[in-house]
């Protein structure tokens, strides 16, 4: 368990606190791009507790500034979008995507008024069908993330988000915890079927050679984070072999997890304040288009349906809530066709990360060995935050970002006497 204090420097992520200057220093996935179309209409994002507004002017330059205007504090989410910028309604202001002030109507000219004002602005960029921003010191951006998505065309990425009413370590936890999927996703863990590779999607449901749930959990720390091994004894030969599923933690706030050969999976939780989270959901293939079939078939399985599950894709809210118990269909747990009564592997994940409450309590927890991923991973965030705010060291995995194109979260059924460190091994840093 962590103390009261070490809980609060890993959650809270505002301006001042250490974790907070510890995630400005990334680039965040902020928006797709597909959310901010050419002259379109304004977005409010919340990023890290700050209120904002995107935009992509006529010109399809894309600005991240502070919501309100520097004026008399009017919301820029009403301005209209122009040829170079955005223009205040209440007094016409015009903000440029970097933050200038190109007009100020009811001000003289020859005053040099606006040159004197800048609104707060974040640099964005754009990679991989997101737009990423930097909200840390200017001058101190790293490399763009480059993960394997980003150079693969649009037809082989599906990505998905929602936001979470909890904060962002809960969801986080959740990723890189692997002894929960035999009991919360009980219901769609399969055998493969003859000849089948394990973890490809069939419908709704995920082909496991194993049904081992006391998984025996080993960790490699890495350049990006660490790697950590679940081993399990898996349904075939037991006394021969073992089944190992290599899940990556990817600092500050990424994981990836096995996805059956030919593809990949990342999500990520990007703090929205400290009480609720973006989540992301990337999933691709990397020979070949996806049909409609499989995107259809991802979007079953995490249980995130636009207009169904997904009630409103401005803010990305869930139908699926605290208020409504989050679904749950107690008859079909009595009558065996549900065990968790929730529809959906992600939508089973938030249920029980936000059932938390917004902020939990760590110091309460009884941890096991099941939670040594976990343990790990507050473990080199807090230090580095510390580090990053107290001495002014490098956090965790900034420097990593070129490494990301190589990752692999990977799977296989070896020989006991066999190691699993060479399973997605790059960027492997120490035994420990």
């Amino acid at each position: 368990m962590l103390s009261r204090e070490e809980n609060e420097l890993l959650c809270r992520i505002g301006a001042e606190t250490p974790m907070g200057k510890l995630m400005r220093r990334y680039w965040m996935p902020a928006l797709l791009g597909s959310e901010l179309p050419a002259g379109g209409d304004p977005k409010r994002v919340r990023l890290l507790g700050e209120d904002l507004v995107a935009f992509r002017d006529a010109k399809g330059t894309v600005g991240l500034v502070d919501e309100y205007c520097p004026h008399r504090g009017a919301s820029l989410a009403l301005a209209r979008v122009e040829e170079c910028g955005l223009r205040c309604l209440y007094h016409g202001w015009v903000i440029a995507p970097d933050g200038r002030v190109l007009e100020t109507p009811p001000e003289p000219e020859e005053m040099g008024f606006r040159e004197k004002i800048r609104a707060r602005s974040y640099p964005v960029r754009e990679r991989g069908g997101m737009i990423w921003a930097y909200m840390g010191p200017p001058g101190l951006e790293p490399p763009l993330p480059n993960f394997p998505f980003c150079e693969l065309p649009p037809e082989h990425v599906h990505v998905q988000k929602v936001k979470v009413d909890c904060n962002w370590a809960q969801v986080i936890e959740g990723v890189i915890d692997s002894a929960h999927t035999n009991y919360l996703h009980k219901d769609l863990l399969r055998p493969p079927a003859k000849d089948q590779d394990v973890s490809v999607y069939r419908g709704v449901n995920i082909a496991r050679p194993s049904d081992d749930g006391q998984p025996r959990i080993e960790c490699r720390n890495t350049n990006y984070g660490f790697r950590y091994a679940a081993i399990r004894k898996p349904t075939v030969d037991p006394d021969k072999n073992k089944y190992i599923r290599v899940t990556l933690w990817i600092a500050p706030f990424y994981s990836a997890f096995p996805a059956g050969k030919g593809w990949a999976n990342i999500q990520g939780m990007l703090p929205i304040d400290d009480e609720h989270t973006m989540f992301h959901f990337w999933r691709y293939c990397f020979d070949r288009p996806m049909t409609q079939q499989e995107r259809d078939d991802i979007t079953a399985l995490s249980g995130f349906k636009p207009g169904v599950d997904i009630v409103d894709l401005d803010t990305r809210q869930l139908r699926q809530t605290r208020a409504n118990n989050w679904l749950q269909d107690r008859e079909a747990m009595q009558n065996g066709t549900s065990h968790s009564g929730i529809a959906g592997a992600n939508i089973q994940d938030i249920a029980v990360e936000e059932s938390m409450g917004p902020i939990y309590d760590r110091s309460k927890e009884h941890l096991g060995t099941s939670d040594i991923a976990v343990i790990r991973m507050r473990r080199l965030l807090i230090d580095s935050a510390r580090a990053h705010a107290e001495r002014g060291e490098t956090p965790i995995g900034l420097d990593a970002s070129a490494e990301l194109a190589y990752l692999r979260a990977e799977e296989a059924t070896i020989p006991l006497a066999e190691p699993w460190e060479p399973i997605s091994a790059y960027g492997d840093l120490s035994p420990v």
